[in-house]
């Protein structure tokens, strides 16, 4: 049986675009598990859900029955929710697991045990890659607005654009050659410089997308 491992870490964002489909392209992606509201630390004596979501292999999530495991209950348990509870300082990993036909998919991030319960809201950052002969390129981040219910995605200084890409739009995504399951943020008008986008929390978190892709909507490419 293959087992395909993910382990939790703060991950850079990585931007594509993709306007010319010189080949065909697969759009599979390997299967993964990952972990939606991770945390920095879990106070001692106090409780906290997981979240996990389950993408297949074209990147749409799916729903699927997990099992939840720690490597030290004397420091964190577990249930079959995903709820971990505190008992003594230290640090445990948590495991999450599912199959998919004959594989085990699984992702484990680590809980450290200490004075205060927070969740890991940490910015991911990203450098936006064209793959087509248009140009494209800048940094950006994606970060959670403090005591607000919405994502900022800030594009740098240092973006540009060509102004003949055709229908451009703005998805997040967990596959960087399709749109299926993306979340689509918008169309794009600004082709140079610094600007942002709002994200509400209802639609997506910090730690649900791998991807922020940049999409030709009319061609599909």
């Amino acid at each position: 049986m293959k087992i395909i491992r993910f382990f939790y870490a703060f991950i850079l964002l990585l931007g594509l675009a993709s306007c010319i489909k010189e080949d065909v392209i697969s759009d599979e992606v390997k299967p993964a598990i990952r972990f939606t509201n991770p945390l920095q630390s879990l106070a001692l004596d106090d409780s906290y859900l997981l979240k996990a979501t389950f993408t297949n292999t074209i990147g749409q999530e799916e729903s699927k029955m997990f099992t939840w495991s720690s490597s030290n209950d004397s420091i964190v348990t577990i249930d079959m929710e995903g709820k971990v509870s505190g008992k003594k300082k230290g640090e445990s990993i948590i495991t999450v697991s599912t199959t998919l036909d004959t594989e085990i998919i699984e992702a484990s991030t680590t809980v450290k045990v200490s004075d205060q319960t927070i969740e890991a809201n940490e910015p991911k950052k990203g450098t936006i890659v064209s793959t087509s002969s248009y140009e494209l390129q800048g940094d950006f981040t994606l970060k959670k607005i403090q005591d607000q219910e919405f994502l900022e995605l800030s594009i740098a200084n240092n973006y540009v654009a060509s102004t003949a890409l055709p229908g451009l739009y703005l998805y997040l995504t967990n596959n960087p050659n399709s749109i299926n399951g993306a979340l689509e943020i918008g169309p794009v008008t600004v082709f140079s410089g610094e600007h942002s986008y709002s994200i509400s929390t209802q639609d997506a978190t910090l730690n649900q997308y791998q991807f922020l892709l940049y999409w030709c909507k009319p061609f599909s490419v």
